[in-house]
């Protein structure tokens, strides 16, 4: 019964020794703890929200990405204050967590070492990171499973453990990261591994967007090139349209020669051929680079037959050989086939319209929910 007496007298304060006081770093949340009180509550309306931008001035992505900002900074003072009160408190920082320093113990240099023979000049038991991590090449260092680092191997996560009987952190379980999947509306990005952590992965969500930023550039220049290229083809509709209707009245060498210029031009510029572009863009934004144009001159030439081959004779001037020459109802039939084939390219046009307003909106929904 003694020695029993004993036994637990001398185990207990092992017992109090192998338990240190630890107390982890908690940041707030964005939303609960940070905005509002800390950022305006406007940024973050705009940013989770689309509500208040116009207030603040920002896009909703621009207003997310400066509230993240923030948001890292005031994590970052949160914990130098945590770090400060840890010191002061006789604590020591590791993995962010603050650990006191035991009874007779006291903080030298990041570490805890013992009063006493910290008078002597002694080192006492240094719990640093450095020191830990050597520790465990040599076979111990650790005595409880949070002393253990999660590791990447690849974008695999283990879990480390601790061996109670060698004091050797090993592997315990595994996550493989790229399961791990990040949804922002229509796009999924599979997660990574870093610093022991399944994260996001920033680099592949920058990639996307730039390519998403190059696409919506893309269909606004496409945007401008139909309306620049409708204006042309309609002032050439109304103008064949009149020829049409005045017959051989409008019918002189300068109208013509006029009207044959202005025709070569609009039919050599073409149209953005949006069925080609968008094709395109379902594969790769940047297949989009490659200009697609519909090429009008020869549907033209089809629609309006030989005749349109002798307007084009009238660039020049009034060509000298008969044949060559348009009669008056040649000239007055092909003002009515451009019309016709014109009125059909608008009418074609405006679907493309729709096509690229509706492309560049959901390249432009893409990039709102984007982090």
């Amino acid at each position: 019964m003694k020695w029993k007496f004993l036994f637990i007298f001398f185990a207990i304060p092992f017992l109090l020794v192998g338990c240190a006081e630890k107390t982890s770093f908690k940041k707030g949340d964005i939303k609960d703890d940070f905005c509002g009180a800390h950022l305006n509550f406007q940024y973050c309306k705009c940013a989770f929200h689309n509500e208040y931008c116009d207030n603040i001035g920002m896009s909703k992505s621009a207003a997310k990405d400066y509230v993240y900002e923030q948001y890292d900074k005031w994590v970052a003072e949160e914990f130098e204050k945590f770090e400060n009160n840890c010191q002061n408190t006789n604590g020591v920082i590791k993995s962010k967590k603050c650990v006191k320093c035991g009874e007779g113990e006291m903080v030298n240099d990041g570490r805890c070492v013992s009063v006493a023979n910290n008078e002597k000049g002694e080192e006492g038991e240094n719990i640093d990171e450095a020191n830990e991590d050597n520790n465990k090449e040599e076979g111990g260092g650790c005595k409880y499973d949070s002393d253990c680092d999660s590791i990447c191997e690849g974008d695999v996560m283990w879990k480390m453990g601790c061996n109670a009987r060698s004091n050797i952190c090993e592997k315990t379980f595994d996550t493989d990261c790229v399961t791990d999947m990040e949804s922002f509306g229509e796009l999924s990005f599979s997660k990574i591994c870093n610093n022991g952590e399944c994260t996001r992965n920033t680099k592949e969500i920058e990639k996307t967007k730039a390519d998403l930023i190059r696409e919506k550039e893309i269909w606004s220049q496409t945007l401008k090139d139909i309306n620049s290229s409708r204006d042309n083809i309609r002032e050439a509709m109304m103008e064949a349209n009149k020829n049409c209707i005045n017959g051989i009245a409008d019918m002189t060498n300068v109208a013509i020669i006029e009207f044959s210029t202005r025709i070569a031009s609009v039919l050599a510029g073409g149209i953005p051929d949006i069925a080609a572009m968008t094709a395109s863009a379902a594969e790769k934004a940047g297949g989009l680079l490659e200009k697609h144009v519909e090429n009008l001159a020869g549907a033209a030439v089809d629609y309006a037959g030989e005749a349109l081959n002798r307007l084009y004779n009238y660039q020049s001037g009034e060509p000298q050989e008969e044949e060559r020459k348009l009669k008056p109802h040649e000239y007055i039939k092909l003002n009515c086939d451009l019309y016709n084939y014109f009125k059909e390219v608008q009418a074609e046009s405006d679907i493309d319209l729709d096509i690229v307003l509706e492309n560049a909106r959901e390249v432009d929904s893409l990039l709102q929910v984007l982090p």
